[in-house]
């Protein structure tokens, strides 16, 4: 009688942690791409601004294993082609909603991480305006439009726009990137 009820005691215990073992490990890797317009290659130094972005994606990434990233480099060709095919040429030619949804669905992703950079570069008048100011000319002024879409809900859970002024546009982003660090645990819930 004690090994009949040592045997189904076992028995329980094997189907609870199997049953708990799969549960801890049907834990569904969510797919993510970040997109970035405009394309990395208009900045000055496009290896600072890939630099800046995949360091901003890290930070917010890096306690959640449940996440794989695409990065902007791989999703760089994809983006150029639909821009062709779309007829979505020239500054003023951003990405519509529409747009994301269609892209986030073509690459198969579960979300978006949609970056959008606009702002001014620093105005120089001429080396003597230069000269005359100490070596510094205009700041520059970028925008950063992040915004993360979920292809489950069909639209937007996070977006965020900051602006920053710097003498490039590449330290004006990064100080962009660096609030939407702060703002990492608020990213990562609307995903």
């Amino acid at each position: 009688m004690l090994r009949k009820i040592f045997s189904a005691a076992v028995l329980a215990a094997a189907i609870f942690l199997a049953g708990t073992v799969s549960a801890a490990t049907s834990v569904e890797m969510q797919e993510v791409a970040v997109v970035l317009e405009p394309p990395v290659e208009t900045f000055d130094k496009p290896e600072e601004v890939h630099d800046s972005i995949s360091q901003t994606v890290d930070k917010i990434f890096k306690y959640a294993t449940n996440f794989s990233v695409e990065s902007i480099d791989e999703t760089a060709g994809y983006l150029q082609i639909y821009r062709e095919e779309n007829e979505l040429e020239g500054a003023d030619a951003f990405l519509k909603k529409s747009d994301v949804e269609k892209i986030c669905q073509n690459l198969s992703k579960d979300f978006l991480i949609y970056l959008r950079v606009t702002g001014a570069a620093p105005k120089v008048n001429g080396i003597s305006d230069y000269i005359m100011n100490g070596g510094s000319s205009d700041s520059a002024k970028v925008v950063l439009d992040f915004r993360v879409w979920s292809k489950e809900k069909g639209d937007f859970t996070y977006t965020k726009r900051v602006t920053k002024t710097d003498y490039t546009l590449e330290r004006g982003l990064k100080k962009c990137l660096q609030e939407i660090e702060k703002d990492a645990a608020r990213v990562r819930a609307a995903m």
